[in-house]
């Protein structure tokens, strides 16, 4: 979506994107709020001929059909430090796609907390990677912020007792918005492991 691109065309490794990171599909089944995808790339549309890669940034890669996906998990076997980064959608990460990543040598998952709606589904979520063998290191969350602090902080923390590593980001629509400083301290303390490892051992988490 570089320079508002709309993506019409096939993806070409790296030509916005550094070399690694490939895209199996474009567009999404959802249309959020905070989130240009819908505007820029419309609905879900699977690329057949998908270029090879250990980075799959697909925008809702979970909601692709399960032949489609298949044939991306066949790929990233021969791949090394498989790392899941476009997001995986908790309500369909099923029973099959956790044994399919448990094949593969990955880095890391990342799914997504943004809202306290979000909540039950992200641990249904994480509860199956965990079990499936998934470490705190590989499970890695993106987590929307920006508008009560307090509730921001209680979702962080939750994210982090069920066994994933947050990831905070402050919400920045179209019409920008100049954070205080204040909550630029809290993104980056909630952004970088060492730090929020420090925080949950300092209360009531397990470190």
């Amino acid at each position: 979506m570089a320079f508002d691109d709309p993506c019409d065309g096939p993806f070409e490794p790296g030509l916005y994107l550094k070399p690694g990171i490939t895209v199996t599909s474009r567009g999404c089944v959802n249309n959020c709020p905070f989130c240009l995808v819908p505007k820029r790339e419309g609905r879900l549309r699977e690329i057949a001929d998908f270029a090879p890669g250990h980075i799959i940034q697909d925008n809702n890669f979970l909601a692709c059909s399960k032949p489609h996906r298949a044939r991306v998990y066949e790929m990233l076997k021969g791949q090394k430090a498989v790392r899941f980064s476009g997001g995986l959608e908790s309500e369909f990460l099923t029973d099959w796609d956790v044994e399919q990543m448990r094949g593969l040598r990955i880095e890391s998952l990342w799914l997504a907390c943004d809202s306290p709606a979000r909540i039950k589904p992200f641990l249904k979520a994480c509860e199956k990677l965990v079990k499936a063998g998934f470490s705190r290191n590989q499970i890695r969350c993106y987590v929307l912020i920006g508008n009560d602090m307090s509730e921001n902080e209680e979702r962080l923390k939750t994210v982090f007792l069920a066994g994933a590593m947050p990831f905070a980001q402050l919400e920045q629509p179209r019409e920008w918005v100049n954070y205080s400083q204040k909550w630029r301290q809290f993104q980056r303390c909630w952004s970088r492991p060492a730090l929020i490892k420090a925080i949950m051992k300092g209360g009531d988490g397990d470190g």
